[in-house]
């Protein structure tokens, strides 16, 4: 007679099909757990109730509330409609602090319509509305081990206003004394929580979002020297001392005239040297799939992020820059877990994001790599550690440890 599976319900607004770091981060989870010895379900947010099955796990799709709900501003939208989602969502913000009203009450009632036991509940955030039915499935369950993921900061997060920030502090409070694990993308986010939780016997674990996919390595030479962004531009994370920095190792004539630089998936809002338009390349947004393949056939890849006075912050495609272990040039805060990551997996170079010298400096010694026909001296089993195979089992590890 086999023994009784034990049961894993996921609580998350993003999932597949949605591409989504969050949705990727939960999608792992559920393809790399220990589907041999738990039942895994998923309860997830979409526009339209529904069910599926992915990687043999059953997912259900519940809905919020038709009428109030936040709508989501796009690239290219109209002024008008565009002022119209604003007040919307200011009103809707008004009426409830939650990212999807109406949601947690569905999801609520068919958890508990739909499972006798849970032996593990994993809620991520965002939405808070995730761990609003943590919350309440731990007074239903109260036996459950209660993993809060909070992937990103709540209250901590320096976005919000204040009436946001204290309502997330109250949930915070309230998950503090009820959570068993809590876990996120970074140790500095982690470290604090952990101030945050100070009267709590709960426990603490780094998992990273990390990469997923099997493509190998290749070691390429391009005939021109090829520069690789993939990403968005918004706020003060621009391109702009980059190209300052490219336009005086242009004057100093130690630019090569055989370079192009591709972005991918990037919105045309920021300026461009006139000498480096004809060398600039937009690719519109492709599959992910996709985006390794020219990161793999790349010569330098970018990393563009501001620093910022909140610590923790990889971003989103570190992850799969490191994976394909190409030459990296970070522009970056040089104190932040970015620039420690590429350093740990001797991954490429660390520039200071304002800083036009060593900008200038680290788009030479990608030069003189490929100039050379060079390859770095990549640390393969840090990098290989940050595949969410890996990531899982780690937090699977530490769950089983506990259960």
């Amino acid at each position: 007679m086999q023994p009784t599976k034990k049961s894993l319900v996921i609580v998350c607004a993003q999932f597949y099909p949605v591409k989504h770091i969050a949705a990727f981060r939960m999608n792992a989870l559920v393809k790399y757990w220990d589907r041999e010895n738990f039942d895994v379900s998923v309860y997830c947010y979409g526009d339209e109730e529904s069910q599926f099955e992915y990687e043999g796990t059953k997912v259900h799709v519940l809905t919020g509330s038709t009428w109030i709900k936040l709508r989501q501003q796009q690239p290219g939208m109209p002024k008008w409609k565009h002022k119209l989602y604003s007040l919307n969502n200011r009103i809707v913000r008004y009426l409830s602090k939650n990212d999807f009203p109406g949601w947690s009450k569905n999801v609520l009632h068919a958890i508990t319509q739909n499972q006798k036991d849970i032996s593990v509940l994993l809620s991520s955030f965002s939405p808070v509305d995730a761990h609003v039915v943590g919350l309440e499935l731990k007074k239903h369950f109260p036996s459950c081990y209660w993993v809060a993921d909070m992937r990103d900061e709540m209250s901590m997060n320096q976005m919000l206003n204040e009436s946001d920030q204290n309502y997330y502090k109250k949930i915070e409070g309230q998950i503090s004394q009820q959570a068993d694990l809590v876990t996120a993308v970074s140790k500095p986010i982690l470290d604090g929580f952990q101030a945050i939780f100070k009267s709590t016997t709960c426990q603490f674990l780094e998992v990273r979002n990390g990469f997923d996919h099997e493509l190998d390595p290749k070691n390429v030479h391009n005939e021109f020297f090829t520069m690789v962004y993939a990403g968005t531009f918004y706020g003060k994370r621009k391109p702009d001392v980059f190209f300052k920095a490219l336009l005086e190792l242009k004057h100093k004539n130690e630019l090569p005239n055989n370079f192009k630089i591709q972005f991918i998936g990037t919105h045309h809002n920021f300026s461009i040297p006139t000498e480096f338009l004809s060398h600039v390349q937009f690719i519109p947004q492709i599959t992910n799939e996709e985006v390794i393949e020219y990161l793999s056939a790349s010569d330098c890849q970018l990393l563009i992020h501001p620093p910022s006075a909140a610590k923790g912050i990889f971003t989103g495609k570190i992850f799969d820059y490191l994976s394909v272990e190409r030459p990296i040039l970070a522009l970056v805060d040089p104190t932040d877990v970015a620039a420690e990551l590429i350093e740990s997996c001797s991954a490429g170079f660390i520039s200071d994001f304002n800083s036009i010298q060593e900008i200038s400096s680290g788009i030479k010694k990608c030069i003189q790599v490929w100039k050379g026909e060079e390859s770095l001296s990549y640390n393969h089993v840090e990098i290989q550690s940050l595949h969410r195979k890996h990531q899982v089992q780690k937090l699977l590890t530490f769950v089983r440890a506990n259960l």
